[in-house]
């Protein structure tokens, strides 16, 4: 598919394709294609595998499920491989900027005010495809309403903030959004479009019994990590020597010594700062659980039917650290190739 035009869709015929989808972070995966095969070499050209120039959809049962910018491409012995990466690989060389060049180093610097956090979110990324040449800048990307709340944010174009370090600071900060990138066709136009997902992402709700004779789960996998345990996070913003700002928090729960993290952040506000030491801390003041497992891609729940942020109810047996019976898990992420889809969870509720 063309990212100029974002319509121009070709079939091509892989070997093989891997990809996956993420919350608040990027996926990516790679397709190999035999040049040797005629079917195959007469669509698969030069201009069909540009790199940035077309992006990679896979799709299910006509609904999209993932879209990657070819980044790499690779010949060996008549076999291409492509690499190819999603949408939060363009917020990596993108900045929320007004200028775009010299002179926003000196530029008023970008404010907005009493906005939810979601929306903060969404007014960088709308920033971000805010340039010239428009069309060189500008995507198919559609985005929610701007929703009144209680938080300033102030970007400085000395900073050349990247829209991905920006997402990131409003994503760990204490109640930041979730964000997700839903790859959809536009079937009035025929045309490739994203919708932007941010804020408290809950959506969907599936189950699956690992215990049942007939079970689909395979693989299921536990990890119970405390390699990041923190109980006392020391945060420092702008300043330097007796002058730094610092914000702290602890939580010494269980019984474990103490466990200390400094973290330096770019932040002039004591407010904001206090709210990142406060998110960080929630985010490891114990150990993690992630627990995984393949499903068939030909399965009961079929891949275009996946969300990030949603619930999946598994009852699994046999873990030492998990007590047998039905619990929730936050869906954070999937992979797929041809025959499997494997999903990361979190555990819901500590």
């Amino acid at each position: 598919m063309s990212t100029s035009t974002w319509g121009d869709k070709i079939e091509l015929p892989a070997l093989s394709f891997t990809g996956g989808r993420r919350l608040n972070g990027g996926s990516q995966g790679h397709a190999k294609f035999n040049i040797k095969d005629p079917n195959t070499a007469e669509v698969l050209t030069k201009a069909a595998l540009m790199p940035w120039e077309r992006m990679l959809v896979a799709q299910w049962e006509g609904e999209a499920v993932y879209a990657g910018f070819i980044t790499n491409v690779r010949e060996v012995n008549g076999v291409i491989t492509v690499r190819h990466k999603d949408l939060w690989a363009l917020w990596e060389h993108r900045h929320v900027l007004t200028v775009r060049g010299d002179g926003d180093q000196s530029a008023p610097p970008i404010t907005w005010t009493n906005k939810t956090l979601a929306t903060h979110a969404n007014l960088v990324v709308n920033r971000g495809m805010t340039g010239s040449p428009a069309a060189r800048y500008d995507l198919p990307l559609i985005m929610n309403a701007d929703v009144v709340g209680p938080y300033t944010q102030t970007w400085y174009g000395y900073k050349f903030t990247k829209v991905i370090d920006a997402l990131n600071e409003l994503m760990n900060t204490d109640g930041g959004p979730d964000v997700d990138f839903d790859p959809q066709w536009d079937n009035s136009t025929e045309t490739f479009r994203w919708v932007m997902r941010s804020g408290a992402l809950t959506q969907g709700e599936w189950e699956w019994d690992a215990t049942a004779p007939e079970t689909e789960v395979r693989d299921l996998d536990l990890e119970t990590d405390a390699e990041d345990l923190t109980n006392r996070m020391i945060g420092t913003g702008e300043g330097s020597e007796r002058s730094l700002l610092v914000r702290n928090n602890d939580s010494f729960t269980g019984s474990g010594p103490a466990l200390e993290r400094v973290e330096a952040y770019d932040e002039p506000d004591g407010t904001k700062l206090q709210a990142r030491v406060n998110a960080d801390l929630a985010a490891s003041d114990g150990y993690t659980q992630q627990i995984s497992f393949k499903i068939p891609a030909t399965g009961e729940v079929p891949i275009k039917d996946l969300l990030p942020g949603g619930t999946i109810n598994l009852q699994s047996t046999g873990l030492l650290f998990l007590d047998q019976g039905w619990h929730k898990w936050r869906l954070i992420g999937f992979t797929f190739d041809k025959n499997w889809t494997t999903m990361q969870m979190q555990q819901i509720g500590g």
